[in-house]
């Protein structure tokens, strides 16, 4: 038997930083910097307290940041996803939000969504919410079907998305429904780590928001395996979407920086388009 060797254990020249210094340097705040506060991707209602007289809205996501939409299987979470998306371009999209005012900050900047597990009638069709509330298709609006793809080939094309495609710069917000999808084994800490490290880098580098769509454990509120519990640490925002049958209520989890915005209800109407329901209020009044 070939005995241990301590060099069998060292890392490869990949793991080494050149010039290590300069990076250590770089790396230091300056405290005295005025940096801003990041802008909004999106924001679900107002603040019920004023400041300065100002009602601020309460943040879904900011640029830059990770958010996750969660959630038992069946449990509407690409509906709300839908209905999110057809906020940020605005348009028609209120008269699916009754008086919750969901907005995007969007502008001009692209909001790309991939879906990594419906088939393509259901891509499609989930694709066709978005132009229907909004009532017009935007320009800027992207939809993506990556379900016949690798996990290999998925990680490939998100790392070309943000770093070499001709979009990397005009990134607005990704929407990515099936984050599951993108590792080999969720219950892998070091896979899920060097996954959740990309997407950090990702949305730095881009100044881009990322809203990622994960299952949550069976009977529970916390968030699928590995993946979900590092994601989960890193995500500003955290939304849980509930099952109550003929409705789903949403409610944050956990955010970062602010308030939670109020719980809500949505329902499905005859067009399949998902919408702000009364069904929290009518609870309460029962």
């Amino acid at each position: 038997m070939k005995p241990l060797d301590i060099k069998d254990f060292e890392g490869t020249n990949d793991d080494v930083i050149e010039n290590i210094s300069d990076v250590f340097k770089n790396t230091i705040i300056d405290v005295n910097q005025n940096v801003d506060r990041p802008p909004l991707a999106i924001s679900i209602g107002f603040d019920d307290k004023a400041y300065a007289g100002t009602h601020y809205p309460l943040k879904f996501g900011s640029m830059g940041n990770i958010s996750l939409i969660t959630g038992q299987e069946k449990s509407r979470k690409t509906f709300v996803k839908s209905l999110i998306e057809a906020c940020a371009f605005g348009g028609k999209s209120n008269f699916y939000t009754d008086t919750l005012e969901i907005k995007g900050y969007l502008g001009d900047k692209y909001l790309i969504s991939i879906d990594t597990e419906q088939s393509l009638y259901d891509a499609v069709m989930t694709s066709k919410r978005v132009p229907h509330m909004v009532g017009t298709m935007p320009d800027n609006y992207i939809s993506l079907m990556w379900r016949e793809k690798t996990t290999k080939e998925r990680l490939q094309l998100l790392e070309w998305l943000y770093m070499e495609s001709s979009y990397k710069e005009n990134l607005g917000m990704v929407v990515l429904d099936g984050v599951v999808d993108c590792v080999q084994d969720f219950n892998s800490l070091t896979e899920c780590k060097d996954f959740t490290e990309k997407l950090m880098k990702y949305t730095s580098i881009t100044n881009s928001h990322l809203c990622g769509l994960l299952h949550l454990n069976p009977n529970g509120d916390k968030l699928r395996g590995h993946l979900g519990t590092i994601l989960g640490q890193k995500a500003e925002m955290v939304m849980i979407v509930e099952n109550k049958g003929e409705y789903s209520e949403c409610r944050c989890k956990v955010v970062r920086g602010g308030k939670p915005f109020k719980d809500f209800t949505i329902r499905i109407d005859d067009d399949w388009m998902p919408f702000i329901s009364d069904d929290l209020e009518q609870n309460h009044i029962l």
